[in-house]
């Protein structure tokens, strides 16, 4: 909002400004997001305010976010860790990937 009381103070009326919230609830921010937020900034009118990520019932400001979109080049290795924090979850991360880096021919 500051950005936004600046430009109209400054009468830049020509720039158009928007603000959005993401990775509320420890949501990821993700791919098909950010194709979200650009479909919007391409509206003749896109919303100054957004909402992207979740289903925002309260406020109705949420962003219809699409399908989703794998950017990932073929061939690519992923791997998710899951802990619960103070549980030894980085320590043993920091190991697992040691061990996939020194033993395969994936990094």
């Amino acid at each position: 909002t500051e950005v936004t009381a600046t430009m109209h103070f400054a009468a830049r009326h020509d720039v158009v400004c928007v603000g959005g919230r993401y990775g509320l609830g420890s949501k990821e921010f993700t791919p098909n997001m950010v194709v979200a937020i650009f479909e919007n900034l391409m509206q003749e009118t896109p919303k100054a305010r957004f909402t992207v990520g979740i289903n925002d019932d309260v406020t109705h400001l949420s962003l219809p976010v699409g399908d989703w979109l794998d950017v990932l080049p073929k061939g690519t290795t992923e791997c998710m860790f899951y802990g619960l924090g103070s549980d030894g979850t980085v320590g043993a991360n920091k190991s697992a990937v040691k061990l996939i880096a020194m033993n395969t021919d994936l990094y």
